[in-house]
Order: C-alpha cells, then structure tokens, then sequence
C-alpha cells in the first residue's frame, strides 16, 4: 500500500517537473511535432521513472549535498539496494486510513475507466446506426449529430447539414484526416487512459488539455498547407479562421473523438496568424535531455543508505558467515503479512550492507527466496572456513504478543569452538542488550546441526517475537534495524579484538 501512495507521488513529482518545462518553454511554440513527442514523454517518464532503480557507481564517492537533500525525502521508503519497499507492519486491528484512501481513490478510477469505455462503446456503435461512405480511403459516417464533425481511429463522423463539397467543408475534411493519418486517437486514449486512473495526477489533466491542441494545430496546419495550393497562404489561412469560428460546441472530459469545433477557438487563431518560420532554439527543444536525467537522478539512484559507525572497528579483517533462516516454501513462524524467512533475510542483508565499516566480510548463506538444507548452510560455511558464523532468527513464544522485546542467542557446547562461540555469545549480548529488551541469555544446546556442526565460532540469534509488533519493529523499521545490525556487528568486533 505504501509503495503504491511512493510511486503515485514521485509520478506527480516527474509528471510536474517536465509539465512546467512545457508550460514555460514550449507551450503555445511552432514545435506541433516536438510537443506532440515531448508531452507523450512526460507520461511514459513519470510512469517509468519512479519503478527505475540504480546503485551509485563506486567511482562516485560523494554525493552532492543538494542532491542529498532531495533523496533523502524521495528514498523515504527504500532499502539500501535501491529497490522500493513497503514497510513490513503487523497487521492492525482495523482498517487503515491508508487503505481507505486508496480504495476511494480506486473506486474513483473504476468510474473514470468505465466512463470512457462508455464513450468509445457509444462512438463505434454509431457507425452501424447511419450510412457509411468512402472519401480517400477513408470511411466517413454521416450523421445528424450537432457535435459532428469528428473523428475517431479510421473513421471520420460527418453532419449531414455540412456540405462537403465547399471549401469550408473540404478543409475541414483535410484536418480530420489528417488526425487520422497522424494516429491521434491513440494518443489520446492513451492520455486519457492514464488520467482515469490517476485521476488524482494534476498534471495528466494539464496534459491532457495540451496534447489536444498540439493535435489541433498539426491537422490545422496541414489542413491550410493543403488548401493553399494554387492560392495565398495569406487568404487560405484567413478563411480557414473565419471557418473556425463558424460554430463552437463545448468539449466533454475523457470524450475519445477529435470535434473539430470543440477546441479553444483562440488559441488555434492565434497559431495560425503565428509564423512558422520562426523556430525555438536548440536549448529550448533539448532541454527534455537534462530534465529526464535530473528526474532519474533524483528519482531513480539510491544514495549510499547512511550508516551509524561508532568507531568500533576490528583491528584485522574478520571473515562472518550470515545465515538467513529459512526461505522458500519454509515460511519459519509467521504472523499475518510477517514471515521469519522474510526477516531473517532482511536482517542479514543490513548486516553485509554495514560490515565494511567495521572491517568484516560478510557472505549470506542465500541472498533470495530459496530454501536451503541445513546440511547445505552448514557445507556453505565451513567451505569458507569463516571465523564466526551467525544464524538469524525471530521467535513465536506464546504470551509474548505484548510487553518488552526478546533477543535471545543460542550457542552449542559441542561446537568445534565453544570457547569462542561463548565469547561471540556474550559480546553481541553486551552491545545489543537495551533497556526496552528483556533479560537476555546466551542457551546452550540450541539447534546443534547449524551450530554444533560449523567449524567455526558459531551462535543462533532470536530477535523478538513475530506477533509482537513493537518487537518487530526492530526490523521493519530501518532506523531500528540499521542499531541493532551495528551492535551485532560491534558485538562481532570486541570478540575478536579482546
């Protein structure tokens, strides 16, 4: 649910950034074409844009404050892999606002969508109910509808009261075929598409609203540049004005035809009076470049996630082996939506993303959704030949849905290294022990086949119970998360450093 209310943000954010590019540069320009190119860019970017999702390249060790500032609200819901998450919540007792929100907004979208298919079922639907005609290759549907003259897909929707044979009507048979051989109904349902489900998007409206008049300036222009052969362009263009305002009909929201006379009759003069030799500047039409680049930049990069690094690093490198419990159709405990493979695997991924800065190299026993054989964790990390081995866990302990969180760690007195595995134990013990946890023990004898069979230090630890929320927190939330992995890593530093 939160990924989805992220992704419609950051699609109003993209969306805006590269409409107010068109509203101050482009808008009301000779560039039909361009615009045309431009604005059905802005849909397709601020749809693609926020599902991007890049690393920072190691050459790049520093990021600009500025840009900081803005990833840091446009990554609020991220991991450190750059790849967006909901943040994993227990659920709760009732209906959030959040879903509420969301279901109206649906319910909204249902509406529009249905809408518009109504339109487009009622526009096709009339070409069986009056006679058809071919004019150019081109079927012409004669109507008796005062909206008429329109067009859709292949088929143009003439009034019946509206010769055609005049210059007035041949010209305005050349711009609605020109939108035909141009494709703009599928441009336009496209947008309009797009605007019913988003609906909330105000910048698809604004969108909207311009994609239609660049339609009508390109088939305007084609319709005069074809009917002045043989005569002025000035008294073509004059009479195609006079045309113009010979009848006006208003528009309808998400309506999938081109009427001829529904557009912002204004606007369409005063292009046509505009001189076309006249073009925009290169910086004017490559402007789009920089402006895509900077919304993926923002948008689509994730910063290095800080981290909290308390000074406490190992004086020579130390070689852990993280085991995320669990995977696959080995759910582990589970608590509604929570899953111990899902947080177990979360968990180990922190803890290889923050180990560089205390000097420890991490391998995960898996780094996706597989399941693994304990026999197969265990062949993993002796293969390796690791100095310590760590195997995450959460609990389901009956009578611990509510109060203080647990953490407990296991150790296994018949391991190779109890000795070190004890002094791994209580190490981790020291820094992760907080005052909202309650009193914490390091077990012997705790699952033997991971830590009883590892040649190396080896200890099982157990954060909170899964159907505990405020426990669960200490994973689900990144900043609670990002503590306890560094304590476990500190943990893993005095014990080899004393």
């Amino acid at each position: 649910m939160n990924a989805l209310i992220l992704f419609v943000i950051k699609s109003i954010v993209v969306s805006g950034i590269l409409s107010a590019w068109y509203l101050l540069a482009l808008k009301n320009k000779p560039l039909h074409h361009y615009n045309r190119f431009y604005l059905l860019l802005t849909l397709g970017a601020s749809m693609l844009i926020p599902l991007l999702s890049f690393k920072w390249s190691p050459i790049l060790q520093k990021t600009p404050i500025l840009l900081q500032s803005v990833q840091a609200l446009a990554h609020t819901v991220s991991d450190a892999d750059g790849a967006h998450l909901v943040t994993l919540q227990a659920p709760a007792a009732g209906i959030s606002w959040s879903f509420i929100v969301v279901a109206v907004a649906a319910l909204i979208s249902i509406l529009l969508v249905a809408r518009l298919l109504t339109q487009i079922v009622w526009v096709l639907h009339l070409a069986s109910q009056f006679p058809n005609t071919v004019v150019e290759q081109i079927t012409v549907v004669q109507t008796n509808l005062p909206k008429a003259p329109f067009s859709f897909l292949n088929r143009i929707y003439w009034r019946d009261t509206l010769p055609m044979h005049t210059d007035s009507g041949k010209m305005i048979l050349r711009h609605e075929l020109a939108h035909i051989r141009q494709k703009h109904t599928y441009d336009k349902l496209v947008c309009q598409l797009l605007t019913s489900i988003f609906w909330i998007n105000p910048f698809y409206w604004i969108i909207q609203k311009e994609l239609e008049m660049v339609h009508e300036f390109i088939a305007d222009e084609q319709a005069v540049a074809h009917n002045s052969e043989g005569t002025s362009g000035q008294d073509t263009t004059v009479a195609f004005a006079k045309m113009l305002l010979h009848a006006h009909n208003p528009s309808i929201n998400f309506s999938p035809e081109h009427q001829f006379f529904a557009s912002p009759i204004k606007r369409r003069l005063t292009m046509l009076q505009t001189n076309n030799t006249v073009r925009a500047s290169l910086l004017r039409r490559s402007a789009v470049l920089p402006l895509i680049a900077g919304t993926i930049l923002i948008f689509a990069f994730s910063p290095p996630k800080a981290t909290k690094f308390l000074g406490i690093k190992s004086n020579k490198k130390i070689v852990l082996v993280v085991d995320a419990s669990h995977g696959g159709t080995d759910l582990g405990c589970r608590s509604g939506s929570l899953t111990e493979k899902d947080l177990s695997l979360k968990v180990a991924k922190r803890i290889l993303q923050l180990a560089p800065s205390y000097n420890i190299e991490v391998h995960l026993t898996r780094t996706d959704d597989r399941q693994m054989t304990l026999d197969e964790r265990l062949d993993f990390s002796n293969k390796l030949q690791p100095d310590d081995l760590l195997s995450i866990h959460v609990d389901d302990k009956p009578g611990k849905e509510i109060g203080k969180g647990t953490f407990d760690i296991a150790i296994n007195n018949k391991n190779a290294k109890a000795t070190e595995s004890s002094k791994l134990a209580y190490a981790i013990l020291k820094h992760a022990s907080r005052p909202e946890w309650e009193q914490t023990n390091a077990l012997a004898e705790r699952n033997p086949k991971i830590l009883g069979g590892s040649t190396s230090a080896a200890a099982l630890i157990e954060i909170g119970d899964i159907k505990n929320k405020n426990q669960m927190q200490h994973i689900t939330d990144e900043t609670k998360l990002d503590e306890l992995c560094s304590h476990i890593l500190e943990g893993v530093v005095e014990a080899h450093n004393n």
